[in-house]
């Protein structure tokens, strides 16, 4: 279930490049404003800049009236309309919980596959830790999305419960006085009710801890709420003490590694296609359920990442736009590590009705 393929594609800047090209005539240019900052319409009414293939209000305004905000890269940003609101539609107890998380230190998007992370890169992450009795084995990660909860994978916890959750470090086995890790104890475990494993759905689990999160250095991770998956020029990361090919134990260091989301028809079509597990007695996917999507790691060239396998099981898929972090999705299942295969993610937003009836139930 840890198999983390690394592939090396991207299929969709060529074709974004071409609708909005830098042929496309904007009737203002607001520079400095970057993705997520305020901005005025042609019109005078207020927007946010995004970018433009996220954007629904551009395909109903010719182009000579777009407002440019920046560029990132190739890809244009642009002032979009706001979404209006009725008295029906308020934000989700998630998005309003988000508002009220700390923000995170300023990070580099762009990080390449196979290096460490900083001590405070991931706050919110933690290491689940099972004790048999006789010794601690650490598997699968899990992300603190309230002061009580983390969210992991099912698959994780179908065994046993973790004994403690360890939060606060890059290296789990450390057992430094300076900074010492932040070991929280497991109150329940609780796995979806449509959990299953043959095919797998429904990967997402929560864990409640057996006390309050109150260290100021860890950190919350908002949950990302949209229907619709980031698009594949949206630079992810993906986090974990992943295993390597040789020998599957566990990294003792925090890795992080660039990622990109495939679009659903492609990854269906490479499912579909992949012979490579025939003969073996591995699995096969032969296509996303809803509640998955596919995502990809690699490297700076785009090369394979090698046999590192990056973003362990319930780990984090996530977005970052200016000092706020995004779950997108939890590192689930997929082939063996250092091949073109991409990863299966659980989709967080398909089950944010679930996740807030849990955590932020109403009264």
């Amino acid at each position: 279930m840890m198999d983390r393929s690394i592939p090396t594609r991207t299929v969709t800047t060529v074709l974004q490049i071409v609708w909005f090209g830098a042929a496309i005539a904007f009737a203002t240019i607001d520079n400095d404003r970057f993705e997520g900052d305020s901005c005025l319409l042609a019109d005078g009414t207020n927007g946010t800049c995004r970018r433009d293939l996220e954007c629904e209000y551009l395909k109903t305004v010719p182009q000579k009236s777009w407002i440019k905000c920046s560029f990132d890269k190739n890809v244009s940003i642009v002032c979009c309309r706001n979404p209006s609101r009725t008295r029906f539609d308020v934000k989700s107890r998630s998005e309003q919980m988000c508002e009220s998380f700390d923000e995170f230190n300023d990070a580099d998007d762009h990080i390449f596959a196979g290096t460490s992370a900083a001590l405070d890169e991931f706050p919110y992450l933690g290491a689940l830790a099972f004790d048999n009795g006789n010794e601690v084995a650490f598997r699968c990660g899990a992300n603190l999305i309230s002061d009580r909860y983390m969210l992991t994978a099912a698959h994780c916890l179908t065994i046993e419960q973790p004994a403690f959750v360890r939060l606060g470090v890059v290296n789990i086995t450390s057992t430094s006085k300076t900074d010492p890790p932040v070991d929280i104890g497991v109150e329940k475990t609780i796995l979806h009710p449509n959990y299953q494993t043959r095919p797998l759905a429904n990967d997402i689990a929560l864990i409640k801890l057996n006390r309050t999160v109150t260290e100021d250095f860890l950190k919350r991770i908002c949950l990302y709420t949209k229907s619709s998956d980031p698009a594949p020029d949206v630079p992810l990361t993906i986090a974990g003490w992943g295993s390597t090919e040789q020998d599957w134990e566990m990294s003792p260091l925090l890795l992080k590694a660039k990622a990109t989301t495939y679009e659903r028809e492609v990854c269906n079509a490479i499912l579909v296609n992949d012979k490579t597990d025939e003969k073996s007695s591995r699995r096969r996917i032969l296509k996303l359920n809803p509640d998955q999507l596919c995502a990809l790691g690699r490297n700076e060239t785009g090369d394979n990442t090698g046999d590192t396998c990056i973003g362990d099981s319930g780990g984090p898929l996530e977005m970052t736009i200016g000092r706020r972090r995004w779950l997108v999705g939890l590192t689930s299942t997929g082939k063996h590590c250092g091949t073109r295969f991409p990863g299966i993610y659980t989709r967080v937003s398909h089950f944010i009705d679930w996740i807030e009836s849990e955590v932020w139930p109403e009264k």
